[in-house]
């Protein structure tokens, strides 16, 4: 049963996309599907996006992290419902910035300068480091 909803979810989620989905419709298809969430719906999400095209999962990897640099802004608003959203966010954000700035100081960088590059508008989002295809 649940893997025809999935199917069937899938399946419409691709009309709305193919009728141009805003991204605000997006959301709340996401937000019916994980209002209903459990562990097994999560599972065949996982395993139905990992058999989309590879091109089409780095697109959406994108999305993903946008949504946590988002989260992890203070631009983000929060409440007890979703702060611990806003600081897993916040950690997994630092904890790029910090693996990069690690990087880049293994690569000869100044510590100065691997500071204003994982500092900076670009160097702190993990989406702006996706290639596009």
């Amino acid at each position: 049963m649940v893997l025809f909803f999935f199917i069937t979810f899938v399946s419409n989620l691709k009309t709305y996309i193919m009728e141009k989905l805003t991204g605000l419709e997006l959301a709340n298809q996401m937000g019916d599907f994980v209002n209903t969430f459990n562990r097994d719906k999560g599972k065949e999400f996982i395993d139905g996006f990992c058999r989309q095209h590879r091109t089409l999962q780095q697109s959406s990897f994108r999305m993903m992290l946008e949504l946590i640099e988002h989260m992890a802004s203070d631009n983000y608003h929060t409440d007890g419902r979703n702060e611990d959203s806003h600081k897993i966010a916040k950690l997994l954000i630092d904890g790029f910035k910090e693996a990069k700035k690690k990087e880049y100081l293994a690569e000869g960088v100044t510590e100065q300068r691997a500071t204003e590059y994982v500092s900076g508008e670009w160097g702190s989002k993990p989406s702006k480091y996706l290639g596009s295809i």
